[in-house]
């Protein structure tokens, strides 16, 4: 009796060291896939330019972006901090959403604001696909209802200029 508990507890010992074995197998692998990634890859949004906050703590960001005069016609409203927000009931919502779902990643989707996350790793995923920087850029430009955020720009090109380079 009491040899058949050793074994039960070696074998469960046993099990621990593979299965730890195994999750550091997948964490190296990790790791190795994080070397191949450029340093950009790794910026955060908020690490470039600086927001102004109003007496209330809230983010104001009149100071920094102005309205377009057609701006009822786009769908977009784009914050200095990367992110996006869209308006579902605008005509072209179902192009500029496939849009975003390509170079951004969805944050909130209620029924009539969708709120996305520009992200080092969904801009450099886009460019992986076969998007090019200044192509992201004209279509940020045509659909926002701003002009775009200084800091955004400097940020997508910093994040999808680096692609192949790496190898």
């Amino acid at each position: 009796n009491m040899s058949k508990r050793k074994s039960k507890h070696r074998k469960v010992e046993e099990e621990d060291e593979w299965n730890y074995s195994s999750k550091r197998y997948e964490k190296d692998d990790t790791q190795q896939e994080l070397l191949n990634m450029p340093s950009s890859a790794s910026t955060s949004i908020n690490d470039i330019g600086e927001t102004q906050i109003d007496e209330f703590g809230a983010k104001d960001y009149s100071t920094i972006l102005s309205l377009k005069l057609d701006h009822s016609s786009r769908p977009l409203w784009i914050a200095p901090n990367g992110h996006i927000f869209l308006e579902s009931f605008s005509p072209v919502y179902k192009h500029a959403r496939d849009f975003l779902i390509a170079i951004a990643e969805p944050v909130c989707r209620p029924e009539h604001i969708h709120e996305f996350q520009l992200t080092s790793y969904s801009l450099y995923a886009a460019v992986s696909v076969g998007l090019q920087t200044k192509n992201i850029i004209h279509y940020l430009s045509v659909l926002s209802k701003t002009s775009i955020p200084p800091g955004i720009i400097q940020y997508i090109e910093m994040c999808t200029l680096s692609y192949g380079k790496v190898k």
